[in-house]
């Protein structure tokens, strides 16, 4: 585990340690005094003369160890093994309704004709219905050309996709099987910084046997957005995310973040890859209303479209006298969207929507989302300090440019490796095609290479890392050779 993120979460175990052991340490001061209050209010008989004179007479005596003081100090300790039991009932409880997935997406046109499979992924699922729907990413199940799923038992199932929804990053898919263990899931609204959430996945494709691993965290920020350092697809919607501590992986998509009752309040989304000098960041979609209404369309095979205002919004902090009144700024209005049509422009203040405030840029994507399509809303709005009313009729969201696919994280002679973000390589001045060293198992030829987490290959056998550079790897039957972004290089042997 990085060492940041091991010490924040050590660091919050033994806060909780602390408090337990206090409260122990009061309890037991505390006892004798509360036999004393609990006698009848009534004076104590006078002490005999003789045994008072006796007891005068010897010496000063000191306290010695009893066996009940080592109980004591023995009952100190326990708040440990509670909490480890706790986590281990946690596990548990939850592993049964957490599946693995593995995906298999069809190459390029010119690459399918010597491999229809080049790639693969993991990924991670929540089962939210008996009959063998399971909620996950939509990014996980994104252009897959099969998909297989295995449950917490090891029996592995061939799944079929039911509906997605790119915007929410969610989607529903399902396994021929009955009577399978719901996973229960609860509103996040009462989730709060601090709180302690444990995270079940199947990280880097390890949980194909159905052992599910687990890694435990706090909530570090709620209603966080995405980064826009992540590189996400710009159309996907992160603006109100849950940001934890646990340690979080490629393969971790589409798993549940669950809460110290064993609930669902998350869905694991993103993280930040391993890079020199910085810890990993994760991120969790939290179950809302809003994301509750998604899951239900999807669980009937219907994909939600979303209204669209044709504007980009801003935050209006770094509007003069404007920073504690509410609204939301229009950066940029589309020539030609709904909103450009209905008469606003940029820099227009919108300061209430169908009547209600406006608080958030946040909230005005949600409401205008949630809205649809070809619905007529009235927005009250501010412009050079005059207030006026219009109705804009909103449109389907449109489809975003494609994107090139990227490299999804695979591993090479026991070194997992996969595609740095877009602020790894903006600092690191990195060419557009490099892979970064997630992990690397002890022991392995990549271990023994010299390889370790952080180090950026850019170069294969002298050849610039390219698309297809899992398959060139899985292919290389000999040594290997590896240049890395510093200058050097490393032989990985067979």
């Amino acid at each position: 585990m990085p060492r940041f993120r091991y010490h924040i979460v050590m660091v919050s175990v033994a806060a909780m340690l602390s408090a337990w052991c206090a409260l122990l340490a009061r309890a037991v001061a505390d006892g004798p005094a509360s036999q004393v209050t609990s006698q009848p209010e009534t004076a104590p008989p006078a002490p005999d003369s003789a045994a008072t004179q006796s007891s005068a007479n010897q010496p000063e005596s000191h306290p010695t160890s009893t066996p009940s003081d080592h109980t004591a100090s023995d009952a100190l300790v326990d708040p440990l093994a509670e909490l480890e039991r706790a986590v281990m009932r946690l596990i548990d409880d939850a592993s049964p309704w957490v599946v693995a997935i593995a995906v298999e997406r069809r190459a390029a046109p010119a690459a399918a004709a010597r491999d229809p499979f080049v790639t693969s992924a993991s990924g991670s699922g929540v089962i939210i219905r008996s009959d063998g729907r399971i909620l996950t990413n939509q990014h996980v199940i994104a252009d897959a050309a099969t998909i297989h799923v295995t449950l917490h038992d090891g029996r592995r199932f061939r799944a079929r996709r039911v509906a997605a929804d790119p915007r929410a990053d969610l989607a529903v898919i399902a396994v021929a099987e009955e009577g399978l263990p719901i996973a229960p899931l609860v509103d996040a609204r009462e989730l709060q910084r601090g709180a302690i959430v444990l995270a079940l996945g199947n990280p880097l494709g390890l949980a194909a046997d159905g052992q599910a691993a687990a890694a435990l965290g706090i909530v570090s920020a709620i209603a966080r957005p995405l980064p826009e350092t992540f590189g996400r697809d710009e159309d996907r919607y992160y603006g109100d995310m849950i940001q934890t501590t646990a340690q979080i992986h490629p393969g971790h998509s589409g798993g549940p973040l669950i809460d110290r009752r064993g609930r669902v309040v998350g869905i694991v989304a993103a993280a930040s890859l391993p890079q020199a000098g910085a810890e990993p960041i994760a991120f969790a979609i939290p179950l809302t209303a809003r994301t509750q209404l998604v899951i239900d369309k999807l669980l009937d095979g219907v994909e939600p479209d979303y209204g669209y205002a044709g504007v980009r919004v801003g935050s209006l902090s770094e509007l003069r006298g404007r920073r504690d009144r509410g609204g939301v700024l229009l950066e940029t209005v589309f020539p030609d969207g709904p909103a450009h049509a209905a008469g606003l422009r940029d820099g227009d203040v919108i300061l209430a929507m169908e009547g209600s405030t406006v608080d958030s840029a946040d909230e005005f994507v949600q409401r205008v989302g949630a809205a649809g399509p070809d619905r007529t809303v009235e927005m009250e709005y501010e412009r050079q300090g005059r207030r006026g009313r219009t109705r804009v009729t909103l449109a389907r969201r449109p489809p975003t440019e494609s994107h090139p696919a990227r490299i999804a994280p695979f591993v090479f002679r026991g070194a997992t490796l996969g595609e740095p973000d877009a602020a790894t390589r903006q600092a690191g001045r990195l060419p557009g095609g490099c892979l970064m060293v997630l992990v690397v198992a002890n022991g392995s030829p990549a271990d023994r290479a010299g390889l370790t987490p952080g180090d950026v290959i850019v170069r294969i056998e002298g050849q610039p890392v390219t698309a297809d550079a899992s398959r060139r790897l899985a292919e290389a039957s000999g040594d290997v050779l590896l240049g890395l972004s510093h200058g050097g290089s490393v032989l990985v042997r067979k």
